[in-house]
């Protein structure tokens, strides 16, 4: 009995470690509300595993009690922590991050962009972008007060009261 122990122990280690490596987020698409959802199950099996296998393992070694009465007491310790950690689990989820919302100035950041009126040094000029399917225009002036010409490629940095700031794609190609 002390291998199932074992086995059910380092089952859930591994568990662990796959939800630590790719969570357990629904993506959106999944879900037609559109919110986040997640998967409760997999925190439930590792708590459940993970003591279980533990408590079972420590009374097989001390022989305490008889191998009905070990695995009973250890089912029951797993099937408590496993109550416990959905419960901490569904409370987690339900905590909405505040430090995730976007600024709306940097959204765009990266983005490519055509200029189609030339950008002056010391003015303003007009880029075209796609956002999606929606092809999108805007005033635009370069970072660094170049000139920038007609057709040509340029990255936005950030966008500000309708006003893009956008560098030259190539400039930005020299630093990748």
């Amino acid at each position: 009995m002390t291998i199932v122990y074992l086995a059910t122990f380092i089952g859930g280690l591994l568990l662990a470690v796959r939800v630590m490596m790719f969570g357990v987020e629904r993506p959106r698409e999944q879900n037609p509300s559109g919110e986040r959802t997640f998967n409760r199950l997999p925190g439930v099996v590792i708590a459940f595993c993970i003591i279980f296998g533990a408590v079972g393992y420590i009374l097989t070694a001390r022989a305490a009690g008889g191998p009905g009465s070990r695995v009973l007491i250890a089912a029951a310790l797993g099937a408590l922590a496993a109550i416990i950690a959905a419960r901490l689990v569904t409370k987690w989820w339900a905590v909405t991050p505040e430090h995730d919302v976007d600024d709306e100035r940097y959204v765009l950041q990266g983005h490519l962009a055509r200029v189609t009126k030339a950008i002056t040094p010391s003015g303003e000029g007009e880029i075209a972008f796609e956002v999606g399917p929606v092809h999108r225009t805007m005033r635009a002036s370069g970072l660094d007060g170049l000139a920038l010409d007609a057709g040509a490629e340029v990255v936005i940095e950030r966008i500000e009261d309708d006003l893009a700031f956008v560098e030259a794609w190539a400039e930005v190609e020299k630093r990748l």
